[in-house]
């Protein structure tokens, strides 16, 4: 009888430890499961600070031993960049597809030509840089209508040696054209 009861203790001895480490177990996955995201989202709030504030790159040159950051005053001084006149900035005429309501391309195209702004002989593009700026004042004629439409602020890019309206330009022209005639356009085609 001693020996069943000593086989009997033992075993109840062991299933509660078996039940106190299945216990803490239990704790140390919820604990990990709620401080590993804590963690992540820490560090992605301390990284979009540090590279907000522009940590990370003046740390990561110097490390690279990048001598521009190192030296803040050794940096080129920003030079204005004045505006350029051109004469043209597209040549010939400029074919807009009509779209139908799904956004299909129809069989009616639009055609438009370049004019010059109102007292003035050639179009003046305040550049941004080298190769980038914006058309002050851009006139487009209906070529069917001859409705003159005014567009400001369109930009620009340089080409080799010559201004052509940028594709950021024509999706600005195609809005404001289906806008003021009330219909669906496709893109500009030479």
């Amino acid at each position: 009888m001693a020996r069943q009861r000593e086989d009997v203790d033992w075993y109840v001895d062991l299933s509660e430890r078996l039940e106190r480490r299945e216990h803490r177990r239990r704790w140390v996955a919820l604990a990990l499961c709620a401080v590993v995201p804590l963690l992540l989202i820490g560090s992605v709030a301390l990284y979009a600070v540090a590279q907000q504030r522009g940590w990370i790159t003046s740390l990561w040159g110097r490390i690279r031993g990048r001598p521009e950051d190192r030296l803040p005053d050794s940096r080129p001084v920003d030079v204005p960049i004045s505006n350029e006149t051109v004469a043209a900035l597209h040549r010939g005429d400029i074919r807009f597809n009509q779209l139908n309501e799904q956004g299909f391309p129809t069989t009616t195209f639009h055609y438009f030509r370049e004019r010059k702004p109102e007292k003035a002989d050639e179009f003046t593009v305040n550049r941004v840089d080298e190769r980038h700026g914006t058309v002050r004042h851009y006139r487009l004629e209906n070529v069917g209508t001859t409705e003159v439409y005014d567009f400001s602020g369109v930009a620009a890019e340089k080409i080799e040696s010559e201004w052509h309206i940028a594709e950021q330009g024509w999706i600005k022209i195609r809005n404001e054209l289906q806008a003021r005639m009330n219909l669906k356009l496709g893109m500009p085609s030479p």
